[in-house]
C-alpha cells in the first residue's frame, strides 16, 4: 500500500487550504526508464490549474528540464529547469528561442510546491494555469500536448544555447482529459480478441492486410462495453492504425475466408458487406470505455459471426521477415445498456480529388456531413457522440469538427490545435454532442507540405493523406459514412484555370501537371471550401441513401460562434501562478 511522505502531506495541506481535490495526481506517463523519469498530474477545472509531479533519478551536478512546445521542437519551447541544492529543488520559468537559446522568463508562472533531493532522488511539485496569459508560455489545451524533458549532466543557465549532449526526449499525451468517472464493469465482463494470424508484414511502404474470422458462438445478444489495440511487442512501428468490420449479411451466410494484402478490386459479395466498424485502434490510442448508455451490439440469432479484420501496416524500411498478430481485445457482458452504440466516419471521402499542393506550411482540407444527408438518416430524436477519434497521414497539424444546426454554429465537436499522427487517440467527450436530423457537421484538416516538392494526393498509402473523424455515439443507425469529396465537374474547370495537361483524364496526373503558383494554390483551397461536393451518404453495407447526391452544396454558415475567451487581461504585465 502506498504511503505518503512528509513532502506529500504539505502538499495535500496546501490543496486542502486552496480548495483542490485530494485526488491530486489521478494521470500518470512514464518519460524515461533510464532515469526513471515518471509524471503524475491532476486537474483543477474551477481554478485553470494544472497540478504536477516529477520524479527522476538525478545525480550531483545533474539537473532537470521539462517543458512544452508546438509539435515537441526543443526551439520555441516553453521550460520549466530544475536544479539542486542542498538536498532542496529549484525551479525556474524558461523558454527557448528560435535558436534553441535558454532564456528567463519575465514572468515566472511556474510555482514551486515542494521540492526534495535525496539519495539521488527527486521529487518535485509544481503548478501553473492552463493560460497563464504570458505570450512565452505554452497554452494548454484539451488537444495532444507535446512534453519534451531532459536529466541534463550540468545545470542549465539563461543565455546559454541548449548543449547537444543534451539528449532530449519526447512524449504525446493529453493533459486535459475531461473530470469524468470511470463507466460500470459488471462482474460477469468477459474478453476476446481478433488478432491477425501470425502473418508475415510485406516489404512494402503500405499494406492494409485483411483477415475474416468469426466472433464467438453467442446465442444471446450482448454488449462490447469496453476495446483496445493488442499490439505484437515490438511492431510498434509497424502497426499505424486497426479497424474490426462486422459483416452486415444473413446469421446462415458465410463469408469467404480471405487472409492477405486488401484488395482494392473486384470484392466478394461478402466482403463488400465487412463495413460496420465495431472496433477501432491508431498509434497512441488506449482502451475506449463506452458509456453506461450504450454498448456495440454482438451476438444473438439475428447477426452474422463473421468480421473482418483490417491492420494498416506502415513499413517504409521495407524490412523483411516480420512477424505480426496485432489486433483488437475486446470486453463484453450480457448485462445490455439502453442503447447500441455505433460508430460513425465523418471527413474526406478517401480519393485523389483532394490534394494539397507541395510547400505549404498550412493548407486546409474540409470534409462535410450535410443537412440533407442527416435529415434522412438519423432517427427523429437524434443521436448522441460520445468519443471522438481524429485522423490523418503523415501532413496532418490541426484536426477539428464543428457543429452546426440551420446556420447556427454550435459548439464544436471535437478539436486537435497540436494534433500528431504518431498519437491518435479515442477520445472521451466532455459531454455527449446530440446531432439532430438537418445539423451539418463539418471536419477540417490543416496539413503541412512544407517539407514535400510535389503534390499530395488523397488515397490510402501513408504518404497521401486522409482527414476523418470516427464519431463514436448511440442509439445507432443506418449512417455508417458522412462525407465528401469536391463534385467533378468543379475540379476539372479548377484544372482547365490552372493549365493542368489536357492529355490525361486521370486526375492525379493533371495534379501533378500543375504549376503551383501562390495564386493557383490559393484558388484551390477556395474551390475545396465553396465548390459544390460529392457526398458519401452511406449505410453500412455501403450503399447510398435515397438521394441525388453527386452535385450538393456546401452548407451555409449564417451565424458562426465567437471564440471563447481566455480571461487573459494582456495589458496586465503579470500574472499570479
Amino acid at each position: 500500500m502506498e504511503t505518503f511522505s512528509s513532502v506529500s502531506i504539505t502538499l495535500l495541506v496546501f490543496f486542502a487550504q486552496t480548495g483542490t481535490s485530494l485526488e491530486i495526481f489521478k494521470y500518470k506517463v512514464e518519460l524515461d526508464v533510464n532515469t526513471n523519469l515518471v509524471l503524475r498530474w491532476g486537474i483543477d477545472y474551477n481554478m485553470a490549474r494544472i497540478y504536477f509531479e516529477l520524479s527522476a533519478t538525478v545525480l550531483p551536478g545533474q539537473g532537470l528540464m521539462f517543458g512544452f512546445s508546438d509539435y515537441g521542437d526543443v526551439t520555441g519551447a516553453d521550460l520549466a529547469v530544475l536544479g539542486t541544492h542542498f538536498g532542496k529543488v529549484n525551479l525556474k520559468d524558461c523558454w527557448t528561442d528560435k535558436n534553441g537559446i535558454l532564456r528567463m522568463d519575465f514572468r515566472q508562472n511556474y510555482a514551486l510546491t515542494s521540492g526534495e533531493w535525496r539519495n539521488n532522488k527527486l521529487l518535485a511539485r509544481f503548478h501553473r494555469r492552463f493560460d497563464t496569459c504570458d505570450p512565452m508560455d505554452y497554452a494548454i489545451d484539451t488537444g495532444t500536448t507535446h512534453v519534451i524533458f531532459a536529466v541534463t549532466q550540468g545545470p542549465l543557465h539563461p543565455g546559454q544555447q541548449l548543449p547537444s549532449s543534451v539528449k532530449v526526449g519526447l512524449q504525446r499525451v493529453q493533459l486535459l482529459k475531461p473530470d469524468l468517472p470511470q463507466p460500470d464493469i459488471p462482474p460477469d465482463t468477459w474478453s476476446f480478441d481478433i488478432l491477425n494470424p501470425n502473418i508475415t508484414i510485406p516489404a512494402r511502404d503500405t499494406t492494409y492486410w485483411w483477415y475474416v474470422t468469426q466472433l464467438p458462438q453467442l446465442p444471446i445478444k450482448n454488449h462490447v462495453i469496453q476495446y483496445e489495440g493488442i499490439i505484437t511487442k515490438g511492431n510498434e512501428e509497424f502497426v499505424h492504425h486497426i479497424e474490426v468490420f462486422h459483416c452486415q449479411v444473413d446469421p446462415w451466410v458465410k463469408v469467404t475466408s480471405y487472409n492477405g494484402p486488401g484488395m482494392a478490386e473486384d470484392k466478394s459479395p461478402e466482403l463488400e458487406a465487412c463495413r460496420e466498424v465495431i472496433g477501432a485502434w491508431a498509434m497512441g490510442a488506449s482502451a475506449i470505455y463506452l458509456p453506461n448508455e450504450a454498448g456495440t451490439a454482438i451476438g444473438g440469432p439475428h447477426l452474422s459471426r463473421y468480421v473482418l479484420l483490417e491492420v494498416h501496416l506502415n513499413n517504409p524500411k521495407l524490412k523483411t521477415g516480420v512477424k505480426d498478430s496485432s489486433g483488437i481485445r475486446f470486453r463484453v457482458t450480457r448485462h445490455l445498456r439502453p442503447y447500441d452504440s455505433g460508430i460513425m466516419e465523418l471527413g474526406l471521402e478517401y480519393t485523389n480529388k483532394m490534394a494539397i499542393p507541395p510547400g505549404q506550411s498550412a493548407f486546409t482540407l474540409p470534409g462535410y456531413c450535410i443537412p440533407e444527408c442527416t435529415s434522412i438518416a438519423l432517427p427523429p430524436s437524434g443521436i448522441r457522440i460520445y468519443a471522438s477519434q481524429l485522423h490523418t497521414h503523415l501532413t496532418g497539424k490541426k484536426v477539428f469538427t464543428k457543429h452546426f444546426r440551420a446556420g447556427i454554429e454550435l459548439p464544436e465537436l471535437n478539436r486537435d490545435n497540436h494534433y500528431s499522427p504518431h498519437f491518435q487517440e479515442i477520445r472521451t467527450l466532455p459531454r455527449h454532442v446530440h446531432v439532430l436530423p438537418g445539423d451539418a457537421l463539418v471536419t477540417s484538416c490543416v496539413d503541412s507540405t512544407a517539407n514535400r516538392s510535389s503534390i499530395t494526393l488523397g488515397g490510402f498509402s501513408i504518404r497521401e493523406e486522409m482527414c476523418v473523424n470516427y464519431v463514436h455515439y448511440y442509439p445507432r443507425c443506418q449512417l455508417e459514412v458522412c462525407k465528401s469529396s469536391v463534385a467533378d465537374h468543379s475540379l476539372h474547370r479548377f484544372f482547365q484555370l490552372a493549365n493542368a495537361t489536357q492529355n490525361s483524364d486521370d486526375v492525379a496526373e493533371r495534379y501533378k501537371s500543375v504549376d503551383w503558383t501562390p495564386s493557383k494554390v490559393a484558388s484551390l483551397q477556395k474551390l475545396y471550401q465553396h465548390a459544390p461536393i460529392s457526398m458519401q451518404c452511406n449505410t453500412s453495407s455501403g450503399v447510398r441513401f435515397p438521394g441525388y447526391w453527386s452535385t450538393k452544396s456546401v452548407p451555409r454558415i449564417l451565424l458562426p460562434r465567437k471564440s471563447a475567451s481566455t480571461g487573459c487581461v494582456k495589458d496586465i504585465p503579470w500574472v499570479i501562478p
